[in-house]
């Protein structure tokens, strides 16, 4: 072997390593970004349907692409912990999903993403009550810290009719943290297969939504490729290729460094809220944006 071709092994060698050594931060980033932009693509596509329509659709798209990736995997399909999954799936897949379409639907979509990231103040919390945690002085900090963030944004002293979307996007951040910590409690009660329970817990998430169709408006939708595009966008890509990516990101990458998606995606979506839509936030909100990113980066180092 000659040493032009001994040169060239061992650069493709070396490409090799750092591309698996760098995809996952490269797929970090992109998903953090997909994931702000959401919210943009969210708030859109909600001026063409009704709120229930809205998440009816999207969170069939999302729901069945996640099960159907269970089945092209050819993975078994009997359920794991069927229980735990039913309340993963209908506090995360359904009751999460609810709140956060209503809150976008008359909140700014920069804000409720803020609010909504409120999550791991909650995490700490049912955390600590759920699963025996140590509530640390860092998470005494950073929920004093969120505290005062939201009294900022929500302003209760200005009381006038635009505090329920901001109300609704922290109950989101609730339902979301409580959906996150029964997850971490199933899987501490033995091995489980996280695309098995994902895929059943996306499933009957769907459950409820027949409740909701007398009140959808189906024949009211203004159709156009772009609500087509968001919504394929917020149901596949967002939703089910997201959740896969994020499994995956989980087993490559320090807890620590995913951690921080609670700082960027509010963050990112602030600013892109603010150039697409022109929703840009006032000081008073963007003080209380700040103390609660300060907050989320204290729970992160807890």
């Amino acid at each position: 072997m000659t040493s032009a071709s001994l040169s060239r092994r061992l650069a493709a060698n070396l490409a090799d390593l750092s591309a698996s050594r760098w995809l996952p931060y490269a797929l970090f980033a992109g998903l953090v970004t997909m994931w702000a932009y959401n919210y943009v693509v969210m708030k859109v596509t909600l001026q063409a349907t009704t709120p229930l329509t809205h998440l009816i659709l999207r969170t069939t798209i999302g729901s069945l692409t996640l099960f159907g990736v269970l089945l092209a995997r050819g993975r078994a399909l009997k359920p794991q912990r069927l229980g735990d999954a039913a309340k993963v799936g209908l506090t995360t897949t359904f009751a999460y999903g609810l709140t956060v379409t209503l809150a976008l639907v008359a909140g700014a979509a920069g804000r409720t993403s803020v609010l909504v990231f409120t999550m791991p103040f909650w995490v700490a919390l049912l955390s600590h009550w759920l699963l025996g945690e140590p509530f640390s002085a860092n998470a005494r900090r950073a929920l004093a810290a969120g505290f005062a963030g939201l009294m900022l944004i929500v302003a209760p002293w200005q009381l006038h009719g635009g505090v329920l979307p901001m109300l609704l996007a922290v109950l989101a951040g609730l339902l979301w943290a409580l959906g996150s910590v029964l997850t971490k409690r199933a899987a501490q009660n033995g091995p489980l297969d996280s695309l098995n329970f994902s895929g059943w817990q996306a499933l009957i998430g769907l459950a409820p939504l027949p409740l909701l169709l007398p009140f959808a408006d189906f024949a009211g939708i203004q159709w156009s490729v772009q609500f087509v595009l968001g919504m394929v966008y917020s149901g596949v890509f967002s939703s089910a290729v997201g959740w896969l990516a994020w499994l995956w990101l989980l087993r490559r990458l320090p807890a620590s460094t995913l951690s921080f998606n609670a700082l960027v995606i509010p963050v990112l979506a602030v600013a892109m809220a603010a150039s697409s839509l022109g929703e840009w936030p006032a000081t008073r909100e963007l003080g209380g944006m700040l103390l609660i990113g300060a907050g989320i980066l204290l729970i992160s180092r807890r």
